[in-house]
């Protein structure tokens, strides 16, 4: 609500100067926590067609998610339902092959043997924020290499160790220890699944009748108080922010 994602052409090439940074200048690993619905899917998408299109080379890469690892079996059964530029990108990979090697760790000791992988993979883990999942294993392990890269590619709420790895803390818990994170930590800001501010007003602008009164009950505080001031210099309307336990009479509220 307080700003525009970036487009997706810097985000790609953003992604391709962090991998290539990663694996062949500090010959290290990258560690991407990523929900194992959608975010996953996407990602490997992206490194398919960024490796087809010969601006990433061959790439090692790690899914460690069994959820994750049961989605692609899904998503590989449906093509049907990839839209065109999907439906090129596997014929072309029917057709030359995959300079993915795309490996599915599914059980716990293969999850552990990623731990002797010391350069040249990508580990895409969930969970998403880091607050759960095999990727704290792997954060654990790694954080302190400055070899290791950790790509954040959502948004990580407050509270969360994801959160905290963007905010640069110095040292982590992970699962009980106190990690110092020597680790290099980007964040991909083109990846995003929730609309931004510019698409949130445009939803705003589209209501044949504006609201009465439209509440804001997602997101931070911080970040819900500038929406409402965009949505005010906007549309002049009346917003309010709810706090726990404050009640709103719907009745009353509709007929201001």
């Amino acid at each position: 609500g307080n700003r525009d994602h970036k487009t997706l052409g810097p985000t790609l090439d953003e992604l391709v100067a962090t991998v290539e940074h990663t694996l062949h200048e500090k010959k290290g690993n990258l560690l991407v926590p990523a929900f194992a619905v959608g975010r996953t899917q996407e990602l490997l998408y992206w490194f398919e067609q960024l490796t087809a299109e010969g601006r990433l080379g061959e790439l090692d890469v790690f899914v460690d998610s069994p959820m994750a690892a049961e989605v692609n079996a899904i998503t590989a059964r449906h093509f049907e339902v990839f839209d065109e530029a999907a439906k090129q990108l596997v014929a072309r990979q029917r057709r030359d092959g995959s300079r993915v090697r795309l490996h599915h760790t599914r059980s716990v000791q293969d999850s552990m043997a990623l731990n002797r992988v010391t350069g040249g993979a990508i580990i895409v883990a969930a969970s998403g924020m880091c607050d759960g999942g095999r990727i704290r294993h792997h954060l654990r392990h790694h954080l302190p290499s400055p070899r290791t890269t950790v790509l954040i590619c959502g948004y990580q709420a407050a509270g969360t160790l994801g959160r905290r790895l963007v905010d640069r803390a110095p040292v982590v818990h992970v699962l009980g220890d106190e990690v110092p994170v020597r680790a290099e930590v980007v964040t991909l800001g083109g990846f995003s699944a929730h609309a931004d501010r510019t698409a949130l007003l445009a939803w705003l602008g589209a209501f044949e009748t504006p609201p009465a009164t439209t509440c804001l009950v997602h997101g931070e505080a911080d970040v819900a108080a500038e929406f409402a001031r965009s949505i005010d210099a906007r549309f002049g309307w009346k917003t309010l922010q709810p706090a726990i336990g404050d009640s709103i009479d719907l009745r009353a509220a509709a007929t201001r």
